[in-house]
């Protein structure tokens, strides 16, 4: 008895050989002198072969969308990705733009700030900084040869930033309020209460020596009093934070938020004595 492969090859076969009869009845037909009409074997063969003609559509259509799709798939993905490299470029153009437009900023309110005081200013900028001791000095490139002197204030538009305390011919060293080292005389806006900002190594400063029962508030403006050789009057030094007192003690002492900003300079301008021009 045969096998079941041999059969499904026979019944292959058989299948082949009825196509290749249908075909060729089918192109006898054609060649008819009457090709208008299939007659009953072309009726026959297109009826055999319909659903192959179908399936082989069907395969065709599918196909040739999925590779339309394919296609339009990878058309985005190279849109996609030229975009990607357009914004790149455009976001490395603005971070390259961000930093002039804020050194213009403040370069602007720096010249403001300079044209409305009555003293005679060079402008300088920041060339050095010591990582170790960063709220102690900062070094600038303008010097003896630009009328800059030791104990020349210094100050930026939005306050007293400290004092010259070294010179040289092109740079000068500026000792910061927030050193230890300094110490200012200043007095509060609002009440008139004098006192003594101090450095402590430290984002903020200490005002000493306020009266016991001095009106000082959290919120006050601080200002340069003018006593002493360095500051001249009425340059901001900060805002007041706090206020303490002991029990026991004899004064008053406030914490003080200098109003430049200290952490992040750049350019400052330099008050010099002598005479020397207001531009430099």
């Amino acid at each position: 008895m045969p096998s079941n492969s041999l059969l499904r090859r026979r019944r292959v076969a058989l299948f082949l050989v009825l196509c290749v009869v249908a075909l060729a009845v089918l192109t006898a037909q054609l060649r008819a002198p009457d090709q208008r009409r299939l007659g009953w074997a072309g009726l026959a063969v297109e009826i055999v072969l319909a659903p192959i003609t179908d399936a082989a559509a069907y395969v065709g259509n599918t196909l040739g969308g999925a590779w339309s799709a394919l296609h339009e798939i990878g058309s985005l993905r190279t849109e996609n990705a030229r975009l990607a490299a357009e914004v790149a470029a455009l976001r490395q153009e603005n971070a390259g733009l961000r930093p002039a437009a804020q050194e213009n900023d403040r370069l602007r309110a720096l010249l403001g700030f300079k044209q409305q005081q009555p003293f005679a200013t060079v402008a300088a900028a920041v060339i050095g900084r010591d990582p170790s001791q960063w709220f102690s000095s900062v070094l600038v490139d303008r010097g003896s040869r630009a009328g800059v002197r030791r104990n020349d204030p210094a100050v930026t538009a939005d306050g007293l930033v400290g004092h010259v305390i070294e010179v040289g011919p092109g740079w000068s060293r500026v000792l910061l309020l927030l050193d230890p080292r300094s110490a200012v005389g200043i007095v509060a806006t609002r009440s008139r209460e004098p006192g003594v900002a101090e450095g402590q190594g430290q984002p903020a400063l200490r005002i000493r020596y306020l009266a016991r029962d001095a009106d000082v508030q959290p919120g006050d403006q601080i200002v340069t009093s003018g006593l002493g050789e360095i500051y001249p009057k009425n340059l901001v030094v900060g805002t007041v934070l706090g206020v303490s007192r002991g029990a026991g003690d004899m004064f008053q002492e406030a914490v003080v938020r200098p109003s430049a900003d200290l952490f992040h300079l750049e350019e400052l301008l330099i008050i010099v004595r002598g005479g020397f021009p207001t531009a430099q």
